[in-house]
């Protein structure tokens, strides 16, 4: 697990197995490496959308909003998340510690407190996640959950903060507590979910679409390239490029998680791909990815890897598992079903 280190392991010995037990059963994931800060005061909520450009006005107590941090060029640097805890209180969670140091640093006279908080993070993923969760809190504690919603619980004796989220594209819930109980939650939890490490949770998220900051913003995109103009409205004056887009490949053999290891340029001819994520897929049974394509080009248009690496390169579904993305906010009574 991370827990000591901070630095998720990459597998619990089969990455396959892992990802197919979130698919069709439940696994857990430790997410302990994510940041997390504090801010209360009268003007917490404005000094939230300055740091994101996100409008929190409408968003409830017990709720939560995605948001992103943009560059002064406009660029995507980074995606988190903003919980409202109270009145004049939130969290926000990162999965870079630059973010919350950042936030911290920021001076508002209406601010109380702000502060970073120690905490264990856990992901029970997969459509059995209730019927094992609510063995420790009761299956009505936390069924009515929302999707981006939270609220408290105590799990074999542990106080935590329970909510519905998801990086894999199924129902599932993360859980939150005391750094310093992390260990025995993980050891509990574990008995009944399958470990997985962050090779199959990056295969999984890739078959969901979802971007990986490190990766999908490593090439200068807007969040309209990136697929996020929903999420922040963007500031360039240019009109988007490029686009992100899912593919199925062939390559030689690679290294498991894969990574660009090359300054990222972006593509300039109709059939380059600029490839940020890839993996050897279980749902798609060979190698499925990400990549940026110039925006405006001829259907049908041959793919090319400029880098070589991958070849026979074919546009696919975006996302490729859940086209329509239903699988996550289906209410639990039909995820149990299925």
């Amino acid at each position: 697990m991370a827990l000591a280190d901070s630095k998720p392991i990459a597998d619990f010995g089969d990455p396959a197995a892992e990802a197919r037990a979130c698919r069709t059963a439940c696994a857990l994931f430790d997410f302990s490496f994510l940041e997390c800060a504090r801010i209360q005061g009268a003007g917490a909520r404005q000094l939230l959308e300055a740091f994101t450009g996100r409008p929190l006005a409408s968003l409830e107590i017990g709720r939560i909003s995605y948001a992103l941090r943009v560059g002064p060029a406009g660029e995507a640097i980074a995606d988190l998340t903003l919980w409202r805890i109270g009145d004049d209180c939130y969290e926000v969670i990162s999965g870079r510690r630059e973010d919350i140091a950042d936030l911290l640093a920021r001076t508002e006279p209406a601010i109380t407190k702000s502060e970073v908080v120690e905490r264990a993070t856990f992901a029970l993923q997969g459509p059995a996640s209730l019927d094992i969760l609510g063995r420790f809190a009761g299956a009505d504690v936390i069924a009515p959950l929302p999707y981006f919603g939270f609220t408290d619980a105590t799990l074999d004796g542990t106080a935590c903060r329970v909510s519905r989220l998801g990086y894999t594209g199924e129902a599932g819930f993360e859980i939150l507590c005391d750094r310093n109980r992390g260990a025995e939650l993980w050891l509990a939890l574990s008995s009944h979910a399958r470990r997985g490490g962050f090779i199959a949770m990056d295969m999984l998220r890739i078959e969901a679409g979802f971007v990986l900051f490190s990766n999908e913003f490593r090439l200068p995109v807007t969040p309209e390239e990136a697929g996020l103009g929903w999420i922040h409205p963007s500031s360039s004056s240019r009109p988007p490029q490029v686009a992100l887009m899912t593919f199925r490949a062939d390559a030689n053999r690679l290294e498991w998680p894969w990574r660009p290891r090359r300054t990222l340029l972006r593509p300039v001819a109709p059939g380059e791909i600029v490839i940020t994520s890839a993996c050897d897929s279980v749902v798609a049974g060979g190698i499925l990815g990400l990549g940026y394509v110039l925006r405006h080009r001829e259907p049908g248009t041959m793919l090319r890897d400029p880098s070589g690496i991958f070849h026979d390169i074919r546009q696919t579904s975006m996302p490729y598992y859940d086209p329509r993305k239903r699988r996550p906010r289906l209410p639990w009574r039909r995820c149990s079903a299925r």
